[in-house]
């Protein structure tokens, strides 16, 4: 009895041994590949794969941004045609990444990762309130550096041929588009990974230089140091207020909104006539009372946005200065 049991088992897995070339031919090949792909993602660094994720993100958001404008400056340009397929696109965008449609495997990552978190009103109120102030400390600051060294700000020259109404209502358009799709890319799905491994100081350090490097193929003149200081502190704001909230919401509405008083405003000043520019260097600027004016509301403004940040700081109960062990549990408190 023992010995044909012996002999059964030897059969059977001889059998076995027969099969499996077969059943490893018989896989679909592109199972395999994808566990392939697979392991070898989870293997990258979170960085890496923040990074990588969130440009992504970014090149879909902005897919048809620059055929459908340039599409629209070629053909009809006295009609602003290309602004509804534009919110159209970005809404198909956003519903896509808060978590709607193919595949549903993958809805709650994509959900969790856009970070679009519903807030009270009293977080809204402050986080606003907080952003707004550091906005206006940044654009006093912008008169300041700007009678120091040239910023280069400019509407691009593709664009001036446009009509008032098409070119004023393709930047709002722009605005917003930046507005969403940045915040979900740069402060959702790149920052969250990395603040929740590494620290939210790491992980805004990190889109900062992503989020600054992104604008050197914005449609502008010359990048200057000055300018790119000035990217660069619009995303740590940003970055800050993401991590103080636990969502890109209030990123989003001041993204946008900065961006659009800002084009808007480069617009204006350029159908202005043209007076003697003032000399630069702070010999020059000293004695202009107007610079010491600016240098007076950014230091106001940008102390007063301090004391809301930390205000916001503790209406959501995030600490103001980041607490790393905290920060890499991944462990949120309630945003409101």
């Amino acid at each position: 009895m023992a010995g044909g049991e012996a002999v059964r088992n030897q059969a059977r897995r001889l059998t076995l041994m027969r099969d499996a070339p077969e059943a490893i031919e018989g896989r679909p090949q592109g199972g395999v590949r994808t566990s392939l792909i697979s392991r070898f993602w989870r293997r990258l660094p979170v960085v890496v794969r923040a990074v990588v994720v969130g440009c992504l993100v970014l090149t879909a958001g902005g897919l048809l941004t620059g055929p459908l404008l340039f599409a629209n400056i070629t053909f009809y340009p006295a009609v602003p045609w290309s602004v509804p397929l534009l919110a159209g696109y970005l809404w198909f965008f956003w519903q896509y990444l808060r978590g709607r449609w193919w595949p549903r495997s993958t809805a709650d990552a994509r959900r969790e990762g856009l970070r679009a978190n519903p807030l009270s009103s009293r977080v809204w109120r402050w986080a606003l309130l907080a952003g707004y102030l550091a906005m206006g400390s940044s654009y006093a600051l912008h008169w300041v550096v700007g009678r120091l060294t040239p910023l280069n700000f400019a509407i691009p020259a593709l664009l001036e041929q446009l009509p008032p109404f098409t070119l004023i209502s393709i930047l709002l358009m722009a605005s917003v588009v930046a507005g969403i799709v940045e915040e979900a890319a740069f402060r959702g799905f790149m920052q969250g990974p990395i603040e929740k491994r590494h620290g939210v100081v790491a992980a805004i350090a990190v889109v900062s230089i992503v989020f600054g490097s992104a604008h050197l193929t914005d449609w502008q003149p010359s990048m200057t140091a000055a300018r790119m200081g000035f990217i660069v502190l619009a995303s740590i704001v940003y970055g800050i207020m993401a991590y103080l909230t636990n969502s890109i919401l209030p990123g989003v509405v001041l993204h946008a909104t900065g961006d659009a008083i800002g084009i808007v405003w480069i617009w204006w000043l350029s159908q202005r006539p043209r007076g003697p520019v003032p000399p630069r260097g702070f010999a020059g600027a000293s004695a202009d009372p107007q610079f010491w004016m600016n240098c007076s509301i950014a230091l106001i403004l940008g102390l007063t946005a301090v004391l809301a940040f930390r205000r916001l700081a503790a209406v959501t109960s995030r600490p103001s200065a980041p607490d790393s062990r905290r920060t890499r549990s991944g462990t949120r408190p309630p945003s409101g």
